[in-house]
């Protein structure tokens, strides 16, 4: 019938087992709303008897009346939309049970559509709260985290295969595991997030890699890591065929908070009754983002009127004036300055020899970081030969805290963990739930 296709295409409804007679949908009160109400009827000739198995020939099996189920469609113009299903009942003359006729759209003995749960695997990839999704699709929050652990469970590391390349890192969490901070880690390359750990302790993050074969194990080339030295061990035990980078990113923040420390011992001795030196104090406060900025990017040409020097400046004068006031300072400076620009030329051999031959004239803060950068050299080496850094991986955790942040926090870490997994895999699962429908 007509009318028949036309209803399927407005519902996105596949079944063709389902069909409406012309009073098909009505306006109703449904649990107290206004809802959208479709009457329709599921009825087919049945191939087997599910419980005995025995085929439909000579009238086996017959039809033995209706059982009317009301099933939860997905919203129509934002209205709560109701499928009232006439479910086909039938009679194994054989066994002498009975079983209800069965269809893809719904789950067995489910009375929400899979259309609905896919919706809504779909919308937890995105920065939305339980409750709010809850409300959107007209369901409760209950069942929107048991649909969260329905498809959370398809994502299960099954331990097959790793990467060759590898990015570790960790970020605060819930407060349910032994530890404050979550272990993730991530494929290097794709930037896919492979699994999330309950917190980042030695014993936990080794017992877990231990699921892998030593096969897959062997396969990994490289890691990328912080300067967390409980990495280094690890990585040696676990790959052995692994090289260790130290992430670009952790390099410059070492050097940029040494420079910034002696920044601000040395703003502080001006810090006193007197007012010229109170004028120092305040212009050293007030242009902290102009030490930390690199030197080459300095502005020299736009001149732009300074408050706390009562004239007109660019960049470069303000910095020149600021070094000049303390030797110490300036030599730390110097020698940060140099370490950036051999990060940002990717030249190790000027990074290793301004290390080694770095002067006491630096304050104590950068002597003690230039120490563990030497400590470090054969392991900065390779962030210097290879192209990863945690970057992305970083980016990802900036989506989880928002995510954390918009729900106002998580108190499993299991619900956490898959909606983490369902955020970054969000396309395999459409694409999987697209072949669920394709009939």
């Amino acid at each position: 019938m007509p009318h028949n296709h036309s209803i399927r295409i407005s519902l996105d409804l596949k079944d063709k087992n389902i069909t409406f007679n012309h009073s098909f949908c009505e306006e109703k009160i449904v649990k107290g709303i206004l809802s959208k109400v479709y009457y329709g009827t599921l009825t087919y000739q049945a191939k087997a008897c599910p419980c005995c198995g025995v085929k439909n020939d000579n009238y086996s099996i017959v039809k033995n009346g209706f059982l009317t189920t009301k099933i939860k469609w997905l919203n129509t113009t934002n209205w709560p939309t109701y499928l009232y299903l006439k479910k086909q009942r039938f009679l194994c003359r054989h066994c002498h049970s009975s079983f209800l006729a069965e269809s893809l759209e719904i789950e067995k003995h489910c009375f929400i559509a899979r259309r609905v749960k896919q919706s809504i695997t779909l919308e937890l990839s995105g920065a939305i709260s339980f409750k709010h999704l809850a409300k959107r699709h007209s369901v409760s929050s209950t069942t929107v985290i048991r649909t969260l652990r329905s498809f959370g469970k398809e994502l299960t590391n099954h331990y097959d295969s790793l990467p060759p390349h590898l990015s570790f890192d960790e970020f605060t969490g819930v407060k349910e595991g032994k530890g404050k901070y979550h272990f993730i880690y991530s494929d290097s390359v794709s930037h896919q997030i492979l699994d999330i750990l309950p917190d980042n302790l030695s014993n936990t993050i080794e017992k877990h890699f231990l699921n892998y074969s030593l096969k897959a194990r062997n396969q990994v080339k490289t890691i990328v890591v912080d300067m967390n030295a409980g990495y280094f061990k690890l990585a040696k035990r676990l790959f052995p065929n692994a090289s260790v980078i130290i992430d670009r990113f952790h390099l410059v923040q070492l050097i940029s908070r040494s420079l910034n420390i002696t920044r601000i011992k040395t703003m502080n001795l001006y810090r006193t009754s007197y007012s010229e030196d109170l004028k120092v104090y305040r212009k050293m406060k007030r242009y902290w983002k102009l030490f930390l900025k690199d030197s080459r990017e300095l502005n020299y040409t736009d001149y732009h009127y300074q408050r706390l020097f009562k004239a007109v400046l660019p960049e470069t004068e303000i910095m020149d004036y600021l070094l000049g006031l303390n030797n110490e300072l300036t030599d730390t400076y110097r020698l940060y300055q140099e370490l950036l620009y051999c990060c940002k030329t990717n030249d190790f051999d000027a990074f290793s020899a301004i290390l080694l031959t770095s002067d006491s004239s630096i304050s104590q803060p950068m002597i003690t970081s230039v120490t563990t950068l030497k400590k470090h050299l054969p392991r900065i080496e390779n962030t210097f030969r290879y192209p990863f850094s945690n970057g992305p991986l970083e980016g990802s955790i900036n989506k989880i805290k928002l995510i954390k942040r918009i729900a106002y926090g998580y108190q499993n870490f299991q619900n956490y963990k898959y909606r983490i997994l369902i955020s970054f895999k969000d396309k395999k699962i459409s694409n999987e739930n697209q072949m669920i429908f394709a009939a």
